[in-house]
């Protein structure tokens, strides 16, 4: 599917265990506590299950002009967790991921990168945080793997719908993403273009309206909902007027739609009874 790869010849000095973090070069078994790799397609591969091998004609998401520039720059040696399918493959930058994709050069668990420790310059993981069983797990790595007054930079998600589900476990707050980076110095967490109000409502709306669309809700209340004003949904919220057409239609979406854009969720559980 990748046609003429070959293994990065940076990894020779930089993969490690991700159980003992001891030094890996071209061997399959850590020579320290036994734990296994392999290659796939010219790929180290540190996972239980095969990797899935995703075609080279899907595009992922750039990365942006500031950390494009950065890359095009080539100082020092950058981490790119989740890197998908990149455009453009810098000869600096190490693409990390749990897939293959077309310019993929590790596959791994974040939370137990296979990497030494203090071998990077800088760390990238752009929407990949709210994908993570355990956030603090996977930013103490990142903190591992950088050298000292090395920097890390992440976006991950807030108000956004629910997406690459199951896989879509947390959506944090400003405190949440500072909490989850507590023993870095935080230089700024902040609002990227990227994350502004107006990108929030154009996700939102349309993943609104793709859910009731796919809900077999009647093309008329889908009309209706279409066609309401942001001001007709805030003088509802504000007790000014009756609730705006669509309203109830959203309201009698199956369970599992509605999770898709929901504010919350209510957990009802128990204890198990003892055996």
């Amino acid at each position: 599917m990748h046609p003429n790869r070959a293994i990065n010849p940076l990894l020779q000095q930089l993969l490690a265990c991700p159980r003992c973090h001891a030094p890996l070069h071209h061997a399959t078994t850590c020579p320290s506590c036994g734990q296994s790799h392999r290659l796939q397609n010219e790929v180290p591969v540190f996972l239980d299950e095969e990797a899935e091998e995703v075609p080279e004609t899907h595009q992922s998401n750039p990365l942006g002009p500031e950390f494009e520039a950065i890359l095009q720059q080539g100082d020092g040696l950058t981490l790119n967790i989740g890197a998908g399918a990149t455009r453009v493959k810098y000869p600096h930058c190490v693409e990390f991921e749990h897939k293959i994709f077309c310019h993929t050069d590790v596959v791994g668990d974040a939370h137990h990168l296979p990497f030494r420790e203090g071998v990077f310059d800088r760390v990238f993981a752009f929407n990949v945080f709210e994908h993570l069983r355990d956030p603090r797990a996977a930013a103490a790595e990142i903190f591992r793997v950088l050298k000292p007054g090395g920097q890390v930079a992440i976006h991950t998600a807030f108000l956004q719908a629910l997406h690459e589900e199951p896989a879509h476990f947390y959506n944090a707050t400003e405190f949440g993403v500072r909490e989850w980076f507590a023993q870095f110095a935080i230089d700024r967490c902040g609002v990227s273009a990227n994350f502004s109000p107006g990108y929030t409502l154009a996700f939102l709306m349309s993943n609104v309206l793709a859910t009731v669309r796919s809900s077999q809700t009647s093309p008329e209340d889908l009309l209706a909902l279409s066609r309401t004003t942001l001001g007709d949904w805030a003088a509802f919220w504000e007790g000014r007027a009756e609730p705006p057409p669509g309203f109830h239609a959203l309201l009698a979406l199956p369970q599992d739609a509605q999770g898709r854009v929901a504010a919350g969720f209510e957990l009802l559980a128990r204890k198990p009874s003892s055996r």
